[in-house]
């Protein structure tokens, strides 16, 4: 079954929820928290307004079908970028003689200039939970930088701030190794209140300035394209899949390329063309995630879930386990009881 709605129709599935549920700073008015309508998704979005001009939306919820999303022509009056860290669709903007495609994948962002947003179609249909981070700036913040007292932008980043006129600006790009880290300090904040507050604006601060490095980057011809084909795109999914059956016990890049009938070339850059990180990253990454939960959720000895994550040293699991989430797992399976 398809489930087709109107942009404004999806956003209204959101309510604010009761301060009980899903309360992450009761102390900050401006960090609300909105549960979705669960007969079309299962979960919720995080709004955080960190000053005027710049919002952090976290994102994240469950398909129950294949949704597909029409949103109509807008002025859009603030820069945006959206980062998909998991979850598979794509951003669709007809036109009247072809339509262009923006893959939403999980490794992949959207940045997208203010200025006149033509219609567009979101198709999602992934079963697997999705969790897209935000980024809204007006272009007087992105002015405030500029080095010089007129606040002009560089002639690579003019195209960032447009008339409301004109056509927005859209371009995908790959998530990098430097913004995946960004993004993870993000979504795993461990402050409240005013500290909170200076602490995620300073990190999307942080991830626009690795956006905009990579769009001057782009601009100077400096960052090779690689075209992949749908059904590559395919086995490199299909490869990650097999990566995580059994993290006890991965298969080695050789035998995963084999058994996604890929080369080891392809399959290397493939999963920076999808994920925006290495095969050996992504691993890691997913293992201390699953570790995360399994300490927050069961009583069980730190130990036993480096074990169970595939880490035959605990002294090498606790120091990934820390670098990644900047506390030791003893700690953190103590503060989540």
């Amino acid at each position: 079954m398809t489930i087709r709605l109107k942009g404004n129709e999806f956003d209204e599935q959101f309510q604010e929820a009761d301060e009980e549920q899903l309360q992450w700073d009761a102390s900050d008015e401006l960090d609300i928290i909105y549960k979705s309508d669960t007969r079309i998704t299962q979960g919720w979005r995080r709004e955080i307004e960190l000053r005027e001009g710049i919002e952090l939306i976290i994102d994240r919820h469950q398909l129950f079908d294949h949704l597909i999303l029409k949103c109509s022509e807008t002025e859009e009056d603030l820069i945006g970028c959206i980062f998909t860290l998991s979850g598979k669709g794509q951003l669709i903007v007809p036109s009247t003689l072809s339509k262009t495609l923006f893959p939403r994948i999980a490794g992949k962002y959207t940045l997208s200039s203010n200025g006149l947003s033509p219609q567009y179609i979101i198709d999602e249909s992934d079963i697997v939970p999705y969790c897209h981070l935000l980024i809204f700036i007006h272009p007087s913040i992105l002015r405030s930088f500029a080095p010089s007292l007129d606040g002009e932008l560089p002639l690579n980043l003019k195209h960032l701030v447009r008339y409301s006129n004109l056509e927005q600006y859209i371009r995908s790009g790959e998530i990098t190794p430097m913004m995946t880290t960004v993004l993870q300090q993000i979504l795993n904040c461990p402050y409240q209140g005013l500290i909170k507050r200076a602490y995620l604006e300073s990190k999307v601060i942080e991830l626009m300035a690795l956006v905009l490095a990579r769009e001057v980057a782009i601009g100077q011809g400096e960052v090779k394209k690689v075209s992949l084909k749908p059904e590559q795109i395919e086995r490199i999914h299909y490869a990650k899949e097999i990566l995580l059956r059994d993290l006890s016990n991965p298969p080695s890049l050789e035998d995963l390329a084999r058994q996604a009938g890929l080369n080891d070339f392809m399959l290397k850059q493939g999963f920076h063309h999808c994920f925006g990180t290495t095969v050996f990253r992504l691993l890691r990454d997913h293992r201390l995630e699953i570790a995360k939960q399994l300490l927050a959720e069961r009583s069980i000895t730190v130990e036993a879930v480096a074990h169970q994550v595939g880490y035959a040293s605990v002294r090498s699991f606790a120091r990934a386990f820390k670098s990644k989430f900047t506390v030791s797992p003893k700690a953190y399976q103590k503060a989540c009881r």
